[in-house]
């Protein structure tokens, strides 16, 4: 039985992809689906089996996407008092440390029936640098976003992955600041760390900007090559680098605990990851980072950033609806066609 569907297109690619089929647990080849605390929800994949079906994205959103889900949608949108009041208790609590980081999500919540198709084929078409992705099983619910943030790929090459972090306007001129410049290290550093403690002998190329539609991050690439004897588990690696600091926060634990005491929703699978497995040497996972989770009716969008001590209320409110918009402008609507 299909209970499950995915639609992705990878960076840089012309072609869309798409499978519909049974949903299992674990990583499995497939696409699999990863929660944001996954001590709280298992990793899932939609199963790539010889039974399982590729269609095009027209054939795949034939019927109306399913209302099952067990993780609830948040209703509501976060308010700016309320941001203000999470982004303020933060940099309190930080106490001045400019070597922690917590991330601060609000949600955008509306009524209104995507068009899940025109949706993903407009993502496309604007964010030709990001991995587009459209997923449903009856545990995740309906998802659809463009991440920027690859968190871990394998291929004949080694294993590789990014520091994405620190935000401002696109096109923005002259030197970063200390904040953001201190935001993405802070990422850096710790898949350099988790890495290393995994034996593998990390390397990364110089930090350059890169632009992520109205807004732009700063951008280090990180790669490794297979030791020679392989005794690693690369799955166990997947789930120490997820959340990374630049959905979590730094120290993981204090900010993980931080979040849940000061967010009031559940993130479910925004900041986990998703992608496409074949195999231990042959996959691409991506942050959902940038996504929508939608019912036929409503549909709310998750937006973050990285609170350090250094961290202003008013400009990280804007930084989140920078990101928000960038999403927001090429969603496509029913009550359109």
């Amino acid at each position: 039985m299909f209970d499950s569907f995915c639609a992705y297109r990878l960076p840089s690619s012309p072609d869309i992809h798409c499978l519909k089929g049974g949903m299992t647990e674990g990583i499995r080849p497939g696409f699999v689906i990863a929660p944001f605390d996954l001590s709280a929800a298992s990793i899932i994949t939609i199963d790539s089996t010889s039974d399982a079906e590729w269609d095009d994205l027209t054939v795949l959103l034939n019927n109306d996407i399913p209302e099952k889900h067990t993780f609830p949608m948040p209703s509501k949108s976060t308010t700016r008092v309320e941001h203000k009041t999470e982004v303020e208790t933060i940099v309190s609590e930080l106490e001045g440390n400019d070597h922690k980081k917590t991330i601060a999500t609000k949600v955008i919540f509306s009524k209104g029936s995507i068009d899940p198709e025109n949706s993903f084929n407009s993502l496309s078409e604007k964010l030709p640098n990001a991995f587009i992705f459209l997923f449903y099983t009856p545990v995740s619910g309906a998802w659809l976003g463009a991440s920027p943030e690859l968190l871990l790929k394998s291929d004949s090459a080694g294993i590789s992955t990014c520091a994405l972090a620190g935000t401002r306007k696109a096109g923005g001129i002259g030197e970063w600041d200390r904040k953001n410049i201190m935001e993405q290290q802070i990422v850096r550093d710790y898949i350099m760390n988790i890495f290393s403690r995994f034996g593998l002998n990390p390397a990364y190329t110089p930090t350059i900007t890169r632009n992520a539609g109205k807004v732009e991050h700063l951008y280090t690439e990180i790669s490794a090559s297979y030791p020679e004897d392989k005794k690693f588990n690369i799955k166990e690696l997947i789930c120490n680098l997820s959340p990374t600091p630049a959905l979590c926060g730094f120290p993981k634990s204090e900010s993980m605990d931080r979040i849940s005491r000061l967010e009031k929703f559940k993130r479910g699978y925004y900041g986990g990851f998703c992608g496409i497995y074949s195999s231990l040497s042959d996959f691409a996972f991506y942050v959902n980072l940038r996504s929508i989770r939608f019912t036929v009716d409503s549909w709310c969008m998750f937006a973050g950033g990285g609170i350090t001590s250094q961290s202003d209320p008013k400009e990280e409110w804007e930084e989140t609806e920078q990101k928000a918009n960038g999403i927001i402008n090429n969603l496509r609507f029913l009550s359109q066609k």
